[in-house]
């Protein structure tokens, strides 16, 4: 490129402050972006917005040609020929002691120089976009050097710099100053590792700690949310005691545990972890870890223990193994691939700050148990939910840090209601609208069961062997049996037609998916 052997003789901004690591690669980037800028003029609007001043160029041509551009584009012209150029630079007067913009066109050759870099950019087809990002990251880290936020003489750590992407870069200098300024309100929030000291909870839960109610394994829930995707905010909304915590440990939490003890297993190597945070501000670790050995020992060991020996404590040698035994393989797992963040003061801010501290590390699922309005917000409890709910989806959402997040929610009212939709949650539709999944849930009336005034006909989905066509296969209630109806009144991800029903043993913390129904929705009096 000839071009390229002209333009290291003309002078320079000065760089000598800078390694070369933040100048050099940088020119090239220059030339071409200026070079696509001219042979597509319109591409100028697009950085408008954009601050590019002289610093942002190593470079006085490249500058000088891009600004002697956007002066053009801005006064109407759509079209940099020889004869439009010329006749522009010779108009431009004269300022001072300083060269004309006709002596500097004619210093750095003229439409020549840029003919040919217009001439480079349409055999490589060059990217705009591409070449202004590398630009401002080059930028970025000659303004890191100017406040001495680098050191320029560990070369291992600028080379890591400056492969790096911008938004690498932005999301990397993000986390370290996130990291350094952690400890500031400190106080009001506690960090551990979920598996933290949690044999020696078994002893402690021995002398009769209690646990919660958990519940794991959901095929048809999965299918019609189409499990935890990435950039949605799902809700849980129960009514207190139905088993908001219990839920998200078994159905959420210890798929994490179970998948990771895949990965360990995965000899192809292909499979990856899950890392999750949980943020808890009702419940403290004791809590959540007494449960979560309940959770494994029920369903993954398939030894459950009944929920009065486990609140009594004083165990027999067999439970205190099993628990042990749960103890065991949940240590299997990375230590710190899931963390327990404990709120000691409630506020959402610390919430999205630990989200943003780690989403680069990974931390991709985030549990939310219990969200409420943040009354620190000096607002009105509607707003301050509202506000909160926004703060939250703006920082999980695809477009930002991209994690998937479940967030439970206590129900006011629509635990009186037989069908449940977005009206029935009260308070709560403050926050429904950046969802993307809403599950709300209530126990099932006694007038609901078998040979009742309201009976419900739950079925499930059975594949014809005679016209392979799937049917309805009635399935049975147990008048024995408490049962819990899970409703998705929005849900972005599939219908919301049909209902979930979960058989619940409370004495072994067991929730079972058992069936579809479709529940009626009839009005108001029916709902009395």
């Amino acid at each position: 490129m000839i071009f390229l052997t002209y333009y290291r003789r003309v002078n320079y901004i000065v760089t000598s402050k800078y390694i070369e690591q933040f100048t050099l690669p940088s020119e090239i980037h220059e030339s071409l972006f200026v070079g696509n800028l001219w042979k597509n003029p319109n591409n100028y609007s697009k950085y408008k917005t954009h601050k590019i001043v002289r610093e942002t160029f190593t470079q006085d041509i490249w500058y000088f040609y891009y600004y002697i551009g956007k002066e053009m584009f801005d006064n109407g012209v759509r079209s940099f020929e020889d004869t439009t150029v010329y006749s522009y630079v010779s108009s431009k007067p004269k300022e001072g002691n300083k060269k004309s913009y006709f002596e500097l066109y004619n210093e750095y050759g003229g439409f020549s120089t840029i003919q040919e870099l217009m001439s480079e950019c349409s055999n490589n087809k060059g990217n705009d976009e591409f070449h202004f990002s590398e630009i401002q990251k080059y930028e970025s880290l000659r303004q890191m050097q100017d406040n001495n936020m680098i050191n320029v003489l560990n070369m291992e750590h600028v080379l890591k710099l400056i492969n790096m992407t911008l938004k690498e870069l932005q999301t990397f200098c993000s986390v370290k100053v996130k990291d350094v300024f952690s400890h500031i309100n400190s106080g009001d929030v506690v960090e551990y590792n979920l598996t933290e000291d949690i044999e020696e909870v078994v002893d402690e839960l021995d002398e009769g700690e209690e646990v919660g109610l958990p519940l794991f394994d959901s095929p048809r829930l999965t299918k019609k949310i189409n499990g935890q995707k990435l950039g949605n905010l799902m809700y849980l909304v129960l009514s207190s005691g139905v088993g908001k915590s219990s839920i998200v440990t078994e159905k959420f939490v210890l798929s994490c545990f179970e998948h990771n003890v895949k990965v360990l297993k995965d000899e192809t190597g292909e499979m990856k972890f899950e890392k999750a945070l949980i943020f808890v501000n009702e419940e403290g670790k004791k809590r959540w870890q007494s449960r979560l050995l309940a959770t494994v020992a029920s369903r993954i060991l398939k030894k459950p223990i009944p929920r009065d020996v486990v609140n009594r404590g004083k165990y027999t040698p067999e439970v205190k193994e099993i628990l042990k035994e749960a103890a065991r393989w949940l240590k299997q797992n990375q230590p710190d691939f899931i963390k327990l963040i404990v709120l000691k003061k409630y506020r959402i801010e610390d919430v999205i700050n630990r989200i943003e501290q780690y989403r680069a590390r990974g931390y991709d699922k985030i549990y939310f148990d219990t969200f409420k309005p943040d009354q620190s917000q000096n607002v009105e409890r509607w707003l301050a939910f509202s506000n909160s709910a926004q703060d939250l989806y703006d920082c999980i959402k695809e477009e930002n840090y991209n994690c998937s997040t479940l967030a439970t929610v206590q129900m006011k009212i629509g635990k009186e209601f037989r069908y449940i939709d977005l009206d029935s949650i009260g308070k709560s539709m403050e926050i429904v609208e950046v969802a993307a999944i809403v599950m709300a849930g209530r126990l099932m009336f006694a007038d609901e069961y078998p040979n009742c005034k309201y009976e419900l006909k739950p079925y499930n989905w059975e594949k014809s062997g005679f016209d392979g066509k799937w049917h309805k296969k009635e399935y049975v209630l147990d008048p024995e049996k408490k049962y819990l109806i899970l409703f998705l009144p929005k849900n972005r991800e599939g219908s919301e037609d049909e209902q979930i029903i979960y058989e619940v043993i409370s004495d072994l913390n067991v929730w079972k998916e058992v069936a579809f129904v479709q529940v009626p929705n009839n009005g108001s009096n029916y709902n009395k």
